[in-house]
């Protein structure tokens, strides 16, 4: 009998976990994955519309979205894109994403993946839209900007000053996993005049043995580290974590200790990779991880000339993307400064009382805070 299949059992997802939020996660079938958002989302205005993808294996889509929230006309935009798929099949709602998404060629996710019920429901009730496709644990919401990456259920199941303190946390791990080795590399190469004296004696006594440029000596270890971070990735749990610790100590020292590399360099490339981590979401740590690269080229060849050049077209990059219509760079590109209360920094509940324009709501206004507590 082969009308059956055997399903895993409801469980917390490995790649989200939460401190305080809850402890449940989407499985590999969409029916349930939907009574689960219907368990947060215990409401008629709840709409499901489902589509048939694939031309020779069939693959069912559902998009999940309130009626009296969500924009009509973004709801079509989604349903557009989806119907115009020509393709076999599609296995996996990372395919569908890079089908649908709006700019093929930026490293930047413009669609939100999450395996979490409860991460789900709250984009939905700020009038996105959720799309789900049997076979896949995760779930994807449309439309999305850069700031809902630095997000996470836990913020709001904290005090909002505990809150704002992680999202700059995480802001500022963005900041450093991008440019730290870039600004390392322009200071030694150019800039050495701008650092004090001390440091920089330090500095050039650990690198008198070395007889690489500092661009090649940063190349060697970021590339040696992200091979040693896919290897601890792809190898079994146990195998990848002893992998990841004991070979990134032990290739670290016998850098140093052969004359390889500089002290200094394999501490910025250790910062580095912690300030990565806590970026919470894989697909922005990913971008973040590609991104370094181009900016170590413009540090060492223009210094700090070139690092700002490069922000320059980062940002104009940003600025110039978009998520199924609606700018990826709100509320900073456009402006919204009403919108700055759930960014970088969350203010209380209480404060909270209007919608995300990223969704293009059209009910702009929540439900009046509490007068008491948050």
């Amino acid at each position: 009998n082969t009308k059956g299949w055997a399903e895993r059992a409801i469980q917390e997802p490995i790649s989200e976990v939460t401190i305080k939020g809850s402890h449940d996660g989407f499985i590999e079938n969409a029916t349930k994955n939907i009574g689960l958002i219907r368990r947060y989302i215990p409401s008629t205005e709840l709409k499901i519309k489902k589509m048939r993808i694939g031309e020779r294996a069939t693959t069912f889509v559902y998009l999940l979205y309130l009626v009296n929230i969500a924009n009509e006309e973004v709801v079509q935009e989604v349903e557009m894109r989806i119907n115009n798929i020509q393709t076999d099949t599609v296995l996996g709602i990372g395919e569908l994403s890079n089908f649908t998404k709006d700019n093929r060629w930026t490293p930047f996710p413009q669609t939100y993946l999450s395996e979490r019920p409860d991460a789900i429901s709250h984009h939905i009730l700020d009038g996105k839209i959720a799309v789900l496709i049997d076979r896949s644990p995760s779930v994807m919401i449309v439309p999305m900007n850069l700031i809902g990456f630095f997000q996470t259920p836990d913020d709001y199941n904290v005090h909002w000053l505990i809150a704002s303190f992680f999202r700059v946390l995480r802001f500022s791990g963005f900041i450093i996993a991008m440019f730290l080795p870039a600004i390392y590399i322009a200071i030694v190469s150019f800039h050495f005049e701008i650092i004090p004296l001390d440091l920089y004696t330090s500095i050039a006594t650990s690198r008198i043995k070395v007889p690489f440029s500092p661009l090649l000596e940063a190349l060697i270890m970021e590339i040696t580290l992200e091979m040693l971070r896919e290897a601890g990735l792809r190898l079994p749990q146990p195998i990848g974590q002893t992998i990841g610790i004991v070979g990134g100590i032990v290739i670290g020292q016998a850098a140093v200790q052969a004359g390889l590399v500089s002290n200094v360099m394999v501490i910025i490339v250790s910062i580095t990779a912690i300030a990565s981590f806590v970026v919470s979401n894989y697909d922005l740590s990913s971008c973040i991880r590609l991104v370094r690269f181009p900016m170590m080229l413009f540090a060492y060849y223009y210094g700090i000339v070139g690092i700002v050049s490069g922000l320059i077209l980062l940002f104009a990059h940003f600025v110039s993307l978009t998520s199924y219509g609606s700018p990826y760079g709100l509320p900073i590109a456009p402006f919204r400064f009403k919108e700055l209360k759930d960014s970088f920094i969350r203010f209380p509940h209480s404060m909270l009382t209007t919608r995300p324009s990223t969704g293009q709501p059209k009910q702009k206004k929540k439900k009046e805070g509490g007068s008491y507590g948050e």
